[in-house]
């Protein structure tokens, strides 16, 4: 028999087929967690329920094989050995804790179970032996400024810093992060003496409640976000924490700018004639003569990136500017000043 004769025979068409399919069916099965994650936190209305119901099994058949179990621990070891480990205690998590949906919260409940505080609350003065307990967090804007924030309190020896942002949540959708649930344990195992936080870059969007989607902007809408953000504002506030909520900066798609805009005002009021909530600006801080630009000037009068290709998110220099403003309220209050200690 010759070489030639000996040469792999082509795969019929048929077969083909069947291995695409299967390498795709084991691909969807491998990357189940992160297939329905991403169906689960799409706006409300018939496309997110296809994808719910077209990524379920694949879901089930992964963690009736254990191979969801395989997949995380893979892809924690492959993260841990490719990025240094952060100095600061920071929780960077693009997934939701909880594998099943949190019903969405009710506003009176919530509220009756984060009232405003009732202890006397003043300043005091950290020292190195009792430094100010912070906690920073919320949605992805956090991811730059927040460790920011942590290093510069942590180089006055006097402060210290948790620092806990999850991408793609908010307070809009409780079925696919609960940061009510969250932060209640938040106050519970930390108590934070301040707290930091930003949210909205993912809440411009339809709310559930109960078995009723409220349009993003109707009345109805807005009446239950303010409500969840009031319920959040008590839960931070109860023992006694100062709260700085800072705003939403100006964003380039305008579309997306304006649904930050009625957002930032809803923050605004929910925060006016609160002692123990200081709502502070980002929109100014990020513009140029009123609009959008990437480019700021720094105080050197040099022109620096300070938002990433997106749009959105902030650079290390953007997280730097912000955290200026954030770090001049936390020292005037508590009369820390960097390198201090």
């Amino acid at each position: 028999m010759s070489r030639r004769d000996r040469s792999p025979r082509p795969m019929a068409a048929g077969h083909v087929i069947v291995v695409i399919v299967v390498a795709l069916l084991g691909g969807g099965i491998l990357n189940a967690a992160a297939l329905t994650d991403t169906a689960a936190r799409q706006p409300f209305g018939w496309k997110r329920n296809l994808a719910v119901v077209a990524a379920t099994p694949f879901r089930g058949v992964a963690g009736l094989l254990g191979l969801d179990r395989a997949h995380s621990t893979l892809t924690r070891a492959a993260a841990q050995a490719t990025q240094p480990r952060p100095e600061l205690p920071v929780v960077q998590t693009p997934t939701p804790v909880t594998d099943e949906p949190t019903p969405a919260p009710s506003a009176a409940s919530e509220q009756a179970t984060g009232a405003p505080s009732e202890k006397p609350t003043g300043p005091r003065t950290p020292s190195r032996r009792d430094p100010l307990r912070v906690w920073v967090g919320g949605d992805s804007l956090s991811s730059e400024f927040g460790p920011a924030l942590a290093d510069r309190l942590a180089r006055t020896g006097r402060a210290g810093a948790e620092v806990e942002y999850r991408f793609s949540t908010g307070l809009s959708r409780p079925d696919y992060f609960n940061w009510p649930a969250r932060l209640r344990a938040v106050v519970k195992e930390q108590d934070p003496e301040v707290f930091v936080v930003m949210f909205g870059a993912n809440d411009g969007q339809n709310i559930a409640v109960d078995d009723t989607v409220l349009p993003f902007g109707s009345e109805e809408w807005m009446q239950e976000y303010a409500a969840r953000v009031d319920a959040v504002m008590n839960t931070m506030t109860r023992n006694g924490a100062t709260l700085l909520w800072v705003g939403q900066p100006i964003m380039r798609a305008p579309d997306f700018d304006q649904k930050m805009q009625l957002l930032t005002g809803i923050y605004r009021a929910r925060s006016r004639g609160r002692s123990d909530v200081r709502y502070l600006d980002s929109r100014d801080l990020f513009s140029a003569d009123g609009a959008f630009s990437p480019y700021l000037e720094d105080d050197d009068g040099q022109s620096v990136l300070m938002r990433q290709q997106d749009g959105v998110h902030f650079t290390r220099a953007g997280g730097e500017r912000l955290t200026d403003v954030v770090f001049a309220e936390i020292a005037g209050r508590f009369e820390i000043a960097p390198d201090d200690g």
